[in-house]
């Protein structure tokens, strides 16, 4: 790209965007980058891959941390973008527009349970922001149960909301009125609740832990206490809903529904920026009076709209929640199989569909296993609250060949770490 010309590509030179990387972005990032043996700028991706200014192609297991589930650079979302910017462009207020209500009417009809009314917002973090402020319009100052270990987002009332202490310990004091207890453990979650408590809100399935799955009755009894509680349920379905896990939303495996869900990601078809809060219908008769809930200025812009209604599309209409439950049942046994055969560095893989986390047993094996990937072309990262776990995450577009790919890149990664660690020290 010619700085003197925004419209004009130049020719690549890692080294200068590196350091101008450093003086005008974020002057440690490239360093990690470079540790990891990514020392080349992105210059292309396409579905499933990413070619480097080398030329040299990797599959990404990372989709962009959920935001690329229908794989880089979708012809059919990049056309319905072209479409509306060719229509209505970005105008979001004060006047309602098709696009609004066409994205509202699809998520409706994919959405768990009976929730129907939904608002968009410009990002998850965002979102949940705002269903914070939602609980507050109808049960007031009271507080929020979330888990240990999970994650909501980095603005102000999600990180709080967030249970994982390394990423807030920097930004005291946080927004009060959330108790954090153990995922998983439905006991101590009823003896958190009290008079004082107005909603519970987890994830489905923990990702920033290293993909963490519930016990088989867990949300059955969370449901069974809000009920008996009079407590607002949400699910943060950011990470896991459009297809990552096999279903559209997680909550369905567990056959459990919240009363209001967050989501965002993928939503956007990898292109644009968008969040949005989907809930029962009553839950909007007071949202109405608080221009606050709504006043955000890009929220549900025409753009953000079409690609939300065209992301949903896709994922049916291309049939990837089949194709992700295909994929993760490829996946799933061969990855058992080498925690097996390399017990001396994995312990455990969990998952559901193509959101897997491989533990291995600490952090520098796993680290040594990421190097050794990318240097197979496989672009893949451990989890960022559980260094020891490898996040497999690639987008529900991914072919057959490319998960055989990665899955023998995998082996021939353990195999060069396990022979690296047995040999004797100088």
């Amino acid at each position: 790209m010619d700085a003197q010309n925004p419209g004009v590509v130049a020719a690549n030179n890692d080294l200068a965007l590196f350091e101008a990387y450093e003086r005008f972005v974020n002057p440690s990032y490239p360093s990690f980058l470079r540790k990891l043996g990514l020392d080349k700028t992105a210059v292309r991706a396409e579905g499933a891959t990413i070619t480097d200014s080398d030329g040299k192609t990797y599959i990404d297991c990372t989709g962009g941390y959920g935001i690329f589930n229908l794989g880089h650079n979708h012809l059919g979302i990049i056309q319905a973008l072209k479409d509306q910017l060719s229509e209505c462009q970005l105008f979001t207020k004060p006047l309602i527009t098709e696009i609004q209500i066409r994205a509202a009417e699809a998520l409706a009809a994919i959405a768990p349970g009976d929730l129907k009314c939904s608002v968009m917002y410009n990002s998850g973090s965002e979102a949940i922001d705002n269903v914070l402020k939602l609980v507050r319009l109808h049960r007031g100052p009271k507080k929020i149960i979330t888990a240990q270990n999970s994650f909501h987002g980095h603005t102000f009332g999600a990180l709080s909301a967030t249970g994982i202490a390394s990423f807030k310990r920097s930004f005291k004091p946080w927004v009060p009125g959330f108790v954090h207890v153990p995922f998983g453990d439905a006991a101590a979650l009823e003896r958190a609740v009290d008079a004082e408590t107005a909603a519970v809100m987890l994830e489905p399935i923990q990702h920033e832990a290293g993909v963490v799955l519930p016990p088989d009755d867990y949300f059955h009894q969370v449901r069974r206490i809000c009920n008996e509680h009079d407590l607002i349920l949400i699910f943060d379905e950011i990470k896991t809903g459009f297809g990552k896990t096999g279903k559209m939303f997680a909550c369905e495996h567990f056959e459990v529904f919240p009363d209001i869900l967050v989501v965002g990601k993928s939503l956007g078809g990898g292109l644009v920026p968008l969040g949005a809060i989907i809930a029962k219908s009553s839950f909007w008769k007071r949202f109405g009076l608080s221009f606050t809930m709504s006043a955000s200025s890009f929220a549900g812009n025409g753009l953000a709209c079409r690609a939300a209604w065209a992301t949903i599309h896709y994922i049916q209409k291309d049939d990837l929640l089949n194709h992700c439950q295909k994929m993760g049942t490829i996946i799933m046994p061969r990855l058992k199989e080498l925690v097996e055969k390399y017990s001396n560095l994995l312990k455990s893989v969990d998952g559901l569909g193509l959101l897997i986390g491989i533990n291995a047993k600490d952090n520098k094996i796993a680290l040594e296993l990421v190097r050794h990937m990318i240097q197979q072309g496989i672009l893949i990262l451990t989890a960022f609250a559980n260094p020891s776990a490898l996040m497999v995450e690639p987008p529900l577009v991914i072919s057959l060949e490319q998960v055989e790919k990665f899955i023998n890149a995998l082996a021939t990664a353990c195999e060069k770490v396990s022979n690296l660690r047995r040999l004797p020290e100088d």
